[in-house]
C-alpha cells in the first residue's frame, strides 16, 4: 500500500512541474517551442478571414491539421494565452490518464487494485520521453493517442458504434490512424466501419459546413489534401521539390521521425525503393495479424492483436514523429499484465519486467538524442512490441488447441 501511495504523489508532482514547464513553454518563454501558438495562429486566421494554411507562429511552424480541428482553434485565439495553454495542458493529462486506465480495464480490476504502479508506472516510465515531448510541445499527439486507445477498448468491450466515432475521432486530427478500419473489416465489425464513416461525414463535412458553409469547407478540405495529405504520399524526394512543409513536418529522414520509411531511409535505401519497401512489409505484417485473428479464442489474444494493430499503424504511416508513440500505452500494459498473468516465479517475472522497461527507457532515450534517434530507436523497439503481441496471440492459440 505504501508503494502505491508513493506512486501517485509521485505522478501528481510530475503533473504540477510538467504543468508548469508546458505553460512557460506556451506563454513566457522567448523562444517559442511550442505547437500550442500554431493552433491560436490558425483560429486568428479564421477570424481574420485568412489562409490558415498559411497561419505560423513567431517561429514559423504552420498549422497542418485537418480543417475541423481548426475550427476549434477559434475558441483557444480568444483566450488569454496563459489561460489557454493550462487548459490545453490540463485536458492532455486528461487524455493520457483516461488512455491508461481504459488500456489497464481490459486487465480486469485485481492486477490494477494490487500494483497500480506496476500496471500504470511501467508503461508511463517506458514511454517518458515521448510523452513528454507531447505535452511540453502542447501537441495533438495525447489526444490521438487516448482516441487510438479508446476505439480498441470500446471494440473489445462490444461497443461498436462507440468504436467507430472514436476512430474518426482521431482521424480528424492527424490522418494515420484510418488504417485501423482495417482492423474492424478483419474482424468483421461492420457497425464499427459504418459508424466511423458516419462520424467522419458528420464531424467533417456536415458540422464545419454549419459554421462556415458548404463549399467553403469543401475549399478547406482540399487546400488540406494540396498542402498536406499529398504530399504526405510521395516519396521523401518528390516532398523536398513539391512540399513548403517539408523542413518542418514531412522530411521522412528527419531523426524525430521514427516510421519504418526514415528506417529504410536511414539504411540508405532509395526514396523509392523505401515506399515499396514499407508497402511490403505491410502487407507481410497485415497477413500475420490477419492470420493470427483467425486463432483467436481469448479476450487476451483479442487485447494483444489490438495492440499489434496500434504498433502496425505508427509504423506504416509516412510520417510518424516520436510524440505519436503514446498510444504504445496500450500494447504496454496489456503485454505488461500477460506477464503478471502468466509467470508465477515472482523473481523471473520481475526480471522481464525489468529488462523490458530498461528496453523501452534505452530507445526512449536514444529516441531523445539526436545523435542516437537517426537510427530510429522507437521503430525498432516499436517493431519488436509488434512481434511480441502477435507471438502471444499464437503462442495463446497453440496453448489453448494443446489443453483442448
Amino acid at each position: 500500500m505504501r508503494s502505491n501511495r508513493q506512486f501517485y504523489v509521485f505522478i501528481a508532482i510530475c503533473v504540477v512541474i510538467f504543468g508548469w514547464l508546458a505553460i512557460y513553454r506556451a506563454a513566457f518563454n522567448s523562444i517559442e517551442r511550442t505547437d500550442y501558438t500554431v493552433y491560436t495562429a490558425a483560429g486568428q486566421a479564421i477570424i481574420d478571414g485568412r489562409d490558415m494554411y498559411l497561419a505560423e507562429n513567431a517561429r514559423g511552424w504552420r498549422y497542418v491539421y485537418p480543417p475541423p480541428f481548426a475550427i476549434l482553434t477559434v475558441a483557444l485565439a480568444r483566450m488569454p494565452l496563459a489561460l489557454g495553454a493550462l487548459l490545453w495542458y490540463l485536458l492532455a493529462i486528461a487524455s493520457i490518464g483516461a488512455a491508461a486506465v481504459m488500456s489497464a480495464a481490459l486487465l480486469g480490476g485485481a492486477p490494477i487494485r494490487r500494483q497500480p504502479w506496476l500496471i500504470y508506472g511501467l508503461p508511463l516510465l517506458g514511454l517518458s520521453a515521448v510523452l513528454m515531448s507531447g505535452i511540453l510541445r502542447s501537441q495533438a499527439s495525447p489526444f490521438v493517442s487516448f482516441f487510438m486507445i479508446a476505439t480498441c477498448c470500446f471494440h473489445l468491450k462490444g461497443r461498436p458504434v462507440a468504436a467507430g466515432f472514436s476512430l474518426a475521432c482521431a482521424v480528424l486530427l492527424k490522418v494515420f490512424p484510418i488504417v485501423l478500419i482495417i482492423h474492424f473489416v478483419m474482424r468483421r465489425q461492420w457497425r464499427a466501419v459504418l459508424a466511423a464513416a458516419a462520424a467522419l461525414a458528420l464531424l467533417g463535412i456536415v458540422l464545419p459546413s454549419l459554421y462556415w458553409g458548404w463549399q467553403f469547407n469543401l475549399d478547406q478540405i482540399a487546400r488540406w489534401i494540396d498542402v498536406v495529405g499529398h504530399p504526405a504520399v510521395m516519396e521523401n524526394t518528390e516532398r523536398a521539390l513539391n512540399s513548403s512543409l517539408y523542413s518542418q513536418l514531412l522530411d521522412a529522414a528527419k531523426p524525430r521521425n521514427q516510421s519504418l520509411e526514415a528506417l529504410f531511409l536511414t539504411l540508405h535505401v532509395p526514396a523509392a525503393l523505401a515506399r515499396q519497401a514499407v508497402a511490403a512489409c505491410a502487407a507481410v505484417m497485415l497477413a500475420v495479424m490477419w492470420a493470427a485473428s483467425r486463432r483467436i479464442t481469448s479476450r487476451m489474444q483479442k487485447s494483444l492483436l489490438c495492440g499489434a494493430f496500434i504498433c502496425w499503424s505508427l509504423l506504416v504511416s509516412p510520417i510518424a514523429e516520436g510524440h505519436y508513440f503514446g498510444a504504445l500505452l496500450l500494447p504496454l500494459i496489456v503485454l505488461i499484465g500477460c506477464a503478471d498473468q502468466d509467470i508465477a516465479q515472482q523473481r523471473r517475472k520481475t526480471r522481464y519486467l525489468a529488462i523490458g522497461t530498461a528496453c523501452m527507457a534505452l530507445a526512449m532515450a536514444l529516441t531523445w538524442l539526436a545523435e542516437t534517434s537517426i537510427w530510429r530507436p522507437l521503430c525498432i523497439v516499436t517493431l519488436a512490441l509488434w512481434l511480441l503481441c502477435v507471438g502471444l496471440v499464437w503462442r495463446g492459440a497453440a496453448s489453448h488447441s494443446g489443453s483442448a
